[in-house]
This record gives C-alpha cells, sequence and structure tokens, in this order.
C-alpha cells in the first residue's frame, strides 16, 4: 500500500467503553498534523462509532471480527489496516496530548534516521477535576537486575531531578511512543500477541534493545494521563493474572542464559518469591507458571548485541 499524502504518521489507539475521555482527549489529537488517525473498537459499543464517525469524519474506525482482542493484537492490527507511513504512535485514550511535545518527537526523529523509537515526558492528568499537574506518569521505563520494571517517577512531582539523566531507562510506557516503521527488524509484528495486555512494553523494549535499536527519550512534555497513580495499588484477580503471566511471557522471550550469576540468581530468586506469594494468596495465578512453560509458539528475541550490554541497561 503507498503512503497517503501528507501522512507521516500513524496514530493508533484502542478504545473500550472510554468515552468520556474521549470527549475530551480525541479533539486535540484531532488537530495534530500529517497523521493519520486510526481507532480500534474492543467493545463494540455503538454509542462510541456514533460519537466518533459523526464528530470526526476523517478517522478511521475499525472492529476486530473476533471482538477484545486486547492491547498488542489490537495495536497489530491496527498497522494492519493503516496506511504506510514513516511513524507509528500508540496512544492511550487517555491522554492529553501536548501538540508542541508531539511536534519535538517527530521533529527529532526526522533529524535523527538512526533512532528508532521516542517519547517524552508524561504528567498526571487529574480526570476528575479535569487539571493538568506536574506530578509524573512516566518518564520512561527502568528495570532492575531481578527483571522487576517499573515508571520511573511516578508519583513525584517533576523538579527537573531527572533531566540530566532521562535516557537512563531501558524503554518507553506503551501509553505513548512513538516508533520508526520497520524497527521491529525481523519481526512482522509490533507487540507479541501472546500477550493480552500488560508488559507488553517491557516486552517491545526487551526486542528492541537486543536488537541493537536506539530509543531516546526527550525533555518535552508529550501529554497528561489520567491512570491512577501510587505504589502498593492492590490489583485485582485479572490484572495479577496478566502481569504476572506476561511478565514470565517476556522472560521467556528474552532472558539470557548467558547473563552473569548476579542477574541470574537476582531473576531467579525474585521469581522463585513471586511464584510462593501468588501460590498461597491467589493459587490461579500461580498455575500460570505452568501454562506458560508448556507454551509452544514462543517469540523468542532477535539478539543482535552482547548480553553484557543489556546489563548495562538495568540497575545493578
Amino acid at each position: 500500500m503507498n503512503k497517503e499524502a501528507g501522512i507521516k504518521t500513524v496514530i493508533g489507539l484502542i478504545t473500550f467503553n472510554d468515552l468520556k475521555f474521549l470527549e475530551r482527549t480525541l479533539p486535540l489529537i484531532y488537530l495534530l498534523k500529517n497523521v493519520k488517525i486510526v481507532i480500534l473498537d474492543n467493545a463494540g459499543s455503538d454509542e462510541i462509532k456514533k460519537f466518533i464517525t459523526s464528530r470526526f469524519p476523517k478517522i478511521k474506525f475499525i472492529r476486530h471480527k473476533d471482538g477484545n482482542v486486547g492491547f498488542s493484537k489490537g495495536h497489530n492490527y491496527i498497522l494492519e489496516q493503516a496506511p504506510e507511513s514513516d511513524y507509528y504512535f500508540c496512544l492511550n485514550t487517555d491522554i492529553l496530548i501536548n501538540n508542541k511535545g508531539f511536534e519535538d518527537c517527530i521533529e527529532y526523529l526526522d533529524k535523527n534516521k538512526d533512532v528508532d523509537m521516542a517519547g517524552a515526558k508524561l504528567y498526571h492528568w487529574d480526570f476528575e477535576k479535569n487539571k493538568k499537574t506536574k506530578i509524573i506518569d512516566t518518564f520512561g521505563i527502568i528495570g532492575s537486575r531481578a527483571h522487576t520494571f517499573w515508571d520511573r517517577g511516578q508519583g513525584k512531582t517533576d523538579t527537573g531531578q531527572y533531566d540530566n539523566s532521562l535516557n537512563n531507562i531501558f524503554g518507553i510506557s506503551g501509553a505513548a511512543f512513538i516508533i520508526r516503521r520497520g524497527s521491529t527488524r525481523g519481526r512482522a509484528l509490533l507487540f507479541d500477541t501472546n500477550i493480552f495486555m500488560y508488559k507488553d512494553d517491557v516486552d517491545l523494549a526487551y526486542r528492541l534493545r537486543w536488537s541493537g535499536a536506539k530509543i531516546v527519550f526527550l525533555n518535552t512534555v508529550l501529554g497528561w494521563h489520567a491512570r491512577t497513580l501510587g505504589k502498593g495499588k492492590k490489583k485485582s484477580f485479572f490484572e495479577a493474572k496478566m502481569s504476572y503471566k506476561n511478565h514470565l511471557i517476556m522472560l521467556r522471550n528474552n532472558f539470557s542464559g548467558k547473563y552473569s550469576c548476579k542477574t541470574r540468581f537476582l531473576t531467579y530468586f525474585y521469581e522463585f518469591l513471586k511464584f510462593f506469594f501468588y501460590l498461597f494468596t491467589k493459587p490461579k495465578v500461580a498455575l500460570e507458571l505452568f501454562r506458560v512453560l508448556k507454551m509452544k509458539n514462543i517469540n523468542k528475541s532477535i539478539r543482535l548485541v552482547k548480553p553484557k550490554i543489556i546489563e548495562t541497561l538495568l540497575l545493578k
């Protein structure tokens, strides 16, 4: 398919009964230049369809024949249905986009052809008060030698404390990142379809890192995100199950037996503790370990760099 005239970026969004967000966020996204917006409706909502098709006729509204296909398969499907472009902007529906931040990212990618993925600061959006804050939602994903991953700075007020180390990250949150087409290096799909939702962004970052891809985080504001912040937030059974299962898939895809003794020990020990924690608190979640071990269609990453290079990206 030929690239559409004037379309530099395809913006992919997945909606699931979140009209309350789209009413506020979509008008801003609609103003972005040189983009093609594609929205996948995972809920089959007639209300969502009417809202989008009547108010935003230039948006491509699609559904998958299998209904709710989740985050990973959903974005892969958008890419299949979308016209060719230079970049793909993976974006959550609950983000108030900052026009300048978006343009800064695209300009940077245009000028730096060796960069595969770009992102920028996301702050917290107090949705109930409709208030933009300077509380950090994510300044990138960071990880430890034990293979725990989290959003850097989340919940803290931005005082510039990370500005000199913005690129000391492992990856970029799946809530908002821009990737150059063709950066998946040997993989036809952007995300691993074994991962329904949660940990998809960590797996993608890991795969990119193994390929030697360059990931850059810019000192500009990309938007404000309306997710609940705070460490220790209790996970639902579904969240715990998906997070645990997909973390294991991510490890099977990317973990190396050639890592240092320290990395291997910390990772195995942490997984041992986590398994027994779930075994005694949520035994049905713990069973996901055996399901993942039995999986045959594991999408192992293509490894073009040495394990020592990957380890330098993980906190000691």
